[in-house]
């Protein structure tokens, strides 16, 4: 059977986005579907974060020590004009140009080796109901997380507050760029007089950064002590989402299949001399709220 073979790199949400462009290819083309997780570091922070979810690939490959990324990468650049295609990898490879929709995707056939980012709907929209379903993160849910799930207010609004790995590594922030109060104040506001708010749930990997983020007298509820799959399902459960600058975030905000949601997005999705020179247009589906 021929074979839709995805690179995953990169945190919970870049992996969902580079997993369900594949996952819905192998859908189009009837391949099999498979999760490369090569890239990954042995000793490194960040590791394959799809286990266990209904999206049946088959996982190869496996996180590599220094010796082995580098016989990797050697190994990639002898493709001889290939994108990215990995040693022994007997079909076609695709990498996607930039950050913009690359319609070239619409035209691939399997066997095919998908390199890249995907940071946009329009990759698996298809197939956007199956891809809730192959990736809902329910099945890694603990008692704690289900518990609070339940408890939640019907008319909530997520708020995600993404600081903590940004500031820690320069380079990120660089490119990448940290949110201020005044667009949380303006999203809060926002979101108060499009609906009613019976709860604000705040999540973030720095809770001591919320009171210089969330203006002072908002009433809000930090949320602690989920992992971060947890976290991503509890996002998704509100009924109103603000997010983050966070791929992390889209997908809390997409994993919400009700029409009448509310997304509040920022236009800042990277620092400003890199949201200059890269387009995002295709980054936010129809409907959210760019603020």
């Amino acid at each position: 059977m021929a074979i839709i073979r995805v690179e995953l790199l990169g945190g919970l949400g870049n992996q969902l986005f580079q997993a369900a462009a594949g996952f819905a290819l192998a859908q189009r083309t009837g391949a099999a579907l498979e999760f490369d997780i090569s890239r990954f570091r042995a000793a490194g922070s960040r590791a394959y974060a799809l286990e266990g979810l209904a999206h049946g690939a088959r996982v190869v490959g496996g996180p590599r020590d220094g010796a082995g990324r580098l016989i990797n990468r050697v190994g990639r650049a002898l493709s001889f004009g290939r994108a990215k295609a990995p040693v022994g990898w007997q079909g076609s490879a695709f990498r996607e140009r930039d950050y913009a929709y690359d319609s070239r995707f619409e035209t691939l056939a399997a066997p095919c080796y998908l390199s890249g980012y995907f940071h946009s709907e329009k990759y698996f929209a298809p197939a956007a109901e199956e891809v809730r379903r192959a990736f809902s993160l329910e099945p890694q849910l603990g008692d704690a997380a289900r518990a609070f799930a339940a408890s939640m207010a019907p008319e909530s609004l997520a708020v995600h507050l993404r600081v903590g790995d940004f500031k820690a590594a320069q380079h990120f922030n660089a490119v990448h760029g940290t949110l201020g109060m005044s667009y949380y104040r303006n999203a809060i506001a926002l979101a108060r007089a499009a609906r009613p708010i019976d709860e604000i749930y705040v999540f973030t990997d720095t809770p001591e950064a919320i009171p210089a983020l969330i203006p002072a007298g908002t009433p809000y509820r930090a949320v602690t002590g989920h992992s971060a799959p947890e976290d991503l399902y509890l996002m998704s459960r509100a009924r109103a989402h603000i997010m983050a600058n966070s791929t992390f975030s889209w997908w809390s905000a997409w994993f919400d299949p009700r029409p009448d949601k509310l997304v509040i997005a920022p236009r800042a999705w990277l620092a400003p001399e890199a949201l200059r020179k890269t387009y995002i247009g295709d980054l936010y589906p129809e409907g959210w709220v760019m603020l």
